[in-house]
């Protein structure tokens, strides 16, 4: 059983969603706007967020964000949309979503989504705790410690390093590192600098003495925490 929150503003769907994964052993609360979502995943702590993506009062990408940085949540996110180009769908993944269901949708598919990432959390429980050389990372959590000093990354920046951290002997390419973090939808510019720029100034605000990432000109950037 699961503490599931359903964030739809449609009753009808909210209602239908809650009832079914009610039948299937789970505990549901549904919020009707964002605003009321937001208080009822600070007061609940859900492990599961079936979240609409065009929500009044709060728009569910920006509800996404405000799940992760500000309540520092590692609540599973579904996310629901009418939307089905491709950009909608990084935009969500690239907010924090874990899962995106197009509208309209069959209940036991969600189900399904529900069980599978419920059942993939639980067999990585094990190996969520990630520690290359100063750099630990709880990817269950989504926090991130240098010489145990908490580093507070919004998405992107977690990423990058997360990435790094995975391989810390390897030199990452530009154009790996770009694939990785945008997808098919890279940034035009300096997109990958300033991103590197404002990891290192986190680290930095942090009390981190150390330079996170190291640049190797011509060849790319590797983690500079051992």
């Amino acid at each position: 059983m699961a503490r599931i929150l359903v964030v739809e503003d449609d009753p009808v769907i909210g209602g239908n969603v809650c009832d079914f994964l009610q039948a299937r052993g789970h505990r549901c609360d549904w919020a009707p706007d964002g605003f009321v979502g937001m208080a009822l995943a600070a007061r609940e702590a859900p492990e599961v967020v079936v979240l609409d993506l065009n929500l009044p009062r709060l728009d569910g990408l920006i509800w996404c964000k405000r799940l992760r940085e500000e309540l520092g949540s590692n609540a599973l996110v579904i996310m629901l949309t009418a939307r089905d180009e491709l950009a909608d769908k990084l935009a969500g993944f690239d907010a924090g979503a874990d899962d995106y269901l197009v509208k309209p949708f069959h209940l036991h598919e969600l189900a399904a989504r529900v069980e599978v990432l419920l059942r993939r959390q639980q067999g990585r429980a094990d190996s969520q705790v990630l520690r290359a050389g100063r750099v630990v990372i709880d990817r269950a959590a989504r926090r991130v410690q240098a010489d145990r000093n908490e580093v507070h990354l919004s998405p992107k920046p977690y990423r990058l390093i997360e990435l790094l951290a995975e391989r810390p002997g390897r030199t990452f390419s530009r154009d790996e590192l770009e694939q990785a973090i945008w997808g098919e939808e890279r940034e035009q510019g300096d997109a990958l600098r300033a991103l590197v720029a404002s990891t290192r100034r986190a680290f930095a605000q942090a009390g981190c003495r150390f330079d996170p990432i190291r640049t190797l000109h011509g060849h790319g950037y590797r983690l500079g925490a051992d």
